[in-house]
């Protein structure tokens, strides 16, 4: 460990900037956490939750390794955070179905299971209509089967953001509500950071702003390349039992929750920093989510969400030090599995920074560099 650093400024207050924060209070630093919100006020309090890491960005390669870690570790890390704080982020084993409507879209995900099968963390098989049907006999007459994946995992976001906080919070760590307005530095060095009313100085900065991660490249003079990708989300209550399972189409979802609701989603929409909720996603997710599953036509919409989620070009995360800065960092770009990566983002970032061999897998493929 370099024991010469002493404190921290993390910019950002939700997962992954709280994480980050719990982890190097853990190891001694004082910690600082800036928000210029409030705790989980965006993607990390309104995700899904659901981890999915045998699907989507990344997935088998180069970060297959990366996410079956990260999903690991949430396990362990609910049950940490709930002994330091008491707050549970209901974590817990659910099943997970990818749904097929057409032949190619049944042979892209037999194709798939080739290698999922052989995750000894999950039990994959594939099931027919007459499955299915079994299992779940609202999906529609049209689904020709799907991958099922008994033991998926998921936990509640915001709860999961919040116990980060509280049990960063025991540990001495301090959240200021404030807008950062630029950094301290003198040549390749950082000291601080600058905001509305005054400055902060510390021996490491780390920026964790999800979406607004890039508005920092003009302060540091490096391009971060990440921007807002929104994604909208239905609650939906409706008359009859839960769905036994999560169900997956496309970039769509839905799946009963411990609310009691239904929570369906999603959108992809580039519309910049805009976190307004629209018809048109609404509507764009209710045609997505009848297709699958029918007889969700005449439930009640209880709420709708948007929030904007940290993308980058190739859907990967940006996690290390920043090109030409002795203690500057960033972690940022989880994109849609930014719940389920922060545990290594995290991890991988406070190795770097305390001067340890990395104890997550595939960090080298998160470096900035790829993008210069």
């Amino acid at each position: 460990m370099n024991s010469k650093l002493k404190d921290a400024i993390v910019v950002g207050g939700g997962i992954m900037g709280n994480l980050t924060a719990y982890l190097l209070a853990k190891r001694g630093l004082k910690v600082t956490v800036i928000e210029s919100d409030s705790i989980g006020s965006h993607a990390s309090g309104f995700a899904f939750g659901e981890m999915g890491d045998l699907e989507g960005a990344g997935i088998p390669h180069p970060l297959l390794d990366f996410s079956v870690w990260c999903n690991r570790r949430h396990k362990t890390l609910s049950s940490e955070l709930y002994e330091a704080c008491g707050i549970d982020n209901e974590f817990r084993h659910v099943q997970r179905i990818t749904l097929a409507f057409t032949e190619d879209e049944v042979r892209a995900l037999k194709s798939n299971m080739e290698w999922q099968c052989q995750v000894p963390d999950y039990k994959t098989e594939w099931l027919n209509r007459v499955d299915l049907s079994e299992l779940e006999p609202r999906v529609s007459e049209y689904c020709l089967g799907g991958v099922y994946i008994a033991n998926a995992r998921a936990v509640e976001p915001y709860k999961c953001t919040l116990a980060a906080a509280q049990a960063s919070e025991k540990l001495g760590v301090v959240t200021l509500l404030r807008r950062i307005t630029g950094l301290s530095v003198e040549g390749s060095r950082c000291y601080g950071v600058k905001f509305d009313g005054g400055r902060l100085h510390a021996d490491v900065v780390i920026l964790a702003m999800g979406p607004w991660t890039g508005l920092a490249s003009d302060w540091c003079g490096v391009n971060i390349p990440v921007t807002p990708l929104k994604g909208q989300m239905l609650r939906l209550k409706t008359v009859g039992k839960s769905l036994g399972a999560s169900f997956h189409y496309g970039h769509s979802y839905a799946a009963s929750k411990p609310d009691g609701l239904i929570w369906a989603g999603t959108t992809e929409e580039k519309v910049g920093f805009d976190e307004s909720c629209t018809i048109k996603g609404r509507d764009n997710i209710m045609s997505d989510l009848l297709q699958s599953l029918p007889f969700l036509a005449d439930s009640e919409l209880i709420q709708q969400t948007a929030c904007l989620r940290p993308w980058t070009e190739d859907g990967l995360p940006i996690v290390g030090k920043l090109p030409g800065w002795e203690n500057l960092y960033v972690g940022t770009g989880g994109g849609r599995k930014g719940i389920l990566w922060s545990t290594g983002m995290s991890q991988g970032l406070t190795d770097l920074i305390l001067g340890e061999d990395a104890s997550v897998p595939n960090m080298g493929e998160l470096d900035i560099s790829r993008f210069l």
